[in-house]
């Protein structure tokens, strides 16, 4: 996962540094969308984060993170290799691309955001039942 996230960071920058001409390329249809994308890169990349946690390199529990990676695919409604095949379509478009890795980086804020909301109501509760 770090690989292809490295990769991605890495084929976005060089695609930046190419030139100028757009060549019309029809989209093959087992490609994903961009919002299909954007949500599976999103959701990549919350799984990129958990095995980056330090508690799980403190716990030597990457192994088990990166099965969770795994697992995330067999239970997805898409194929790792799906995936796989849309970034490399995606990625040799960087104005689409970025699109995506935006509409990606919203979603994860939304989620972020929600979290913030859930876990500041928690607090709230845990104070008020301590009153009690």
């Amino acid at each position: 996962m770090i690989r292809y996230c490295a990769l991605l960071f890495l084929l976005i920058s060089v695609q930046s540094c190419g030139s100028n001409e757009e060549e019309v390329r029809q989209k093959p249809a087992h490609v994903l969308s961009k919002d299909s994308m954007s949500f599976y890169l999103s959701q990549v990349h919350i799984i990129d984060a958990a095995m980056r946690h330090r508690d799980v390199r403190k716990k030597s529990l990457q192994l088990e993170a990166r099965q969770g990676f795994n697992h995330y695919f067999d239970t997805a409604d898409i194929s790792k290799e799906r995936f796989i095949e849309s970034l490399n379509y995606w990625k040799d478009n960087y104005v689409e691309m970025e699109e995506i890795y935006d509409l990606s980086m919203e979603i994860l804020s939304t989620k972020l955001a929600v979290l913030k909301r859930v876990e500041s109501q928690d607090s709230l509760k845990a104070v008020n039942s301590k009153k009690r």
